[in-house]
């Protein structure tokens, strides 16, 4: 259900310029604060009503989709590459990287993190990649720890000593047996991680801090919307169903994996 679910997410993004009716700036005031076409009032013409610029709330949700799984998605691919990489070199070489890199890890991890994140997106400035590198980097040393610690416990097992007695270099044995076996943990977190990002991405776009006001996202609707939430409550409800919705998919996908590794 949730892999059926993002899939189905990432069809509307990718194929939102021929399935939105409308363009996601397109606006017309005379028709602005549409409710729903079921209440009163609504039309066909804007199925899920239309906010206080006369724009299409679906379409706007459509386009919305982009930016939410753009940065889930490159968020945790960016997050799990660096938090990987650092991890398997601490893990499996130890000493003065390890004690440096954890101690790094373990001041971020001790901030409040949504803090950090508004203090460093307000310095950073509004745009999609600047949100997708500070969640890839910030949210990097969760993998990093994982990955860390299997990393420990898997150099001492037989078959990795029976590498190195063959000749296997370093860069043979982390490639070949020790990031295998790291590969079910890591994708059960990035499920996760990446429902979280979807979240914060919301949240700073609600505070303003994500991608700029003429780009439709789930946080900067909810923000527009939270306004008139008790006399015009559709501008708000729908954006917030999208947002529950896509982390529903992705934390009942990382439950499947969770426990799929668990079995195996």
């Amino acid at each position: 259900m949730g892999a059926g679910l993002l899939l189905g997410l990432a069809l509307l993004a990718l194929l939102a310029p021929w399935l939105a009716p409308y363009g996601p700036t397109e606006g017309d005031l005379l028709r602005a604060k549409q409710p729903p076409f079921w209440l009163e009032g609504g039309s066909l013409a804007h199925p899920l009503g239309t906010d206080p610029l006369g724009q299409d709330i679906l379409s706007r949700l459509i386009y919305g989709a982009r930016v939410s799984l753009a940065v889930g998605f490159f968020g945790v691919l960016l997050a799990a590459g660096l938090g990987s990489f650092l991890g398997l070199l601490a893990g499996y070489y130890g000493g003065r990287l390890d004690a440096f890199l954890t101690a790094a890890s373990n001041l971020v991890l001790s901030l409040p993190y949504l803090v950090l994140v508004i203090v460093l997106a307000t310095v950073m400035g509004r745009s999609l990649f600047n949100v997708v590198l500070l969640f890839g980097v910030t949210g990097s040393t969760v993998f990093y720890r994982l990955v860390r610690g299997e990393t420990l416990r898997i150099r001492e097992m037989p078959y990795l000593e029976a590498a190195r007695s063959l000749g296997g270099s370093d860069g043979h044995i982390l490639w070949r047996h020790v990031l295998p076996n790291l590969a079910g943990p890591l994708l059960t977190l990035a499920s996760f991680e990446m429902s979280a990002m979807v979240f914060y991405e919301a949240g700073l776009g609600f505070l303003g801090l994500s991608v700029p006001p003429e780009v439709p996202s789930w946080g900067n609707m909810l923000a527009l919307g939270r306004q008139f939430l008790t006399v015009y409550p559709w501008m708000a409800v729908f954006p917030g169903l999208a947002i529950a919705l896509t982390a529903l998919a992705m934390n009942l996908l990382g439950e499947w994996l969770r426990r799929q590794v668990a079995r195996h």
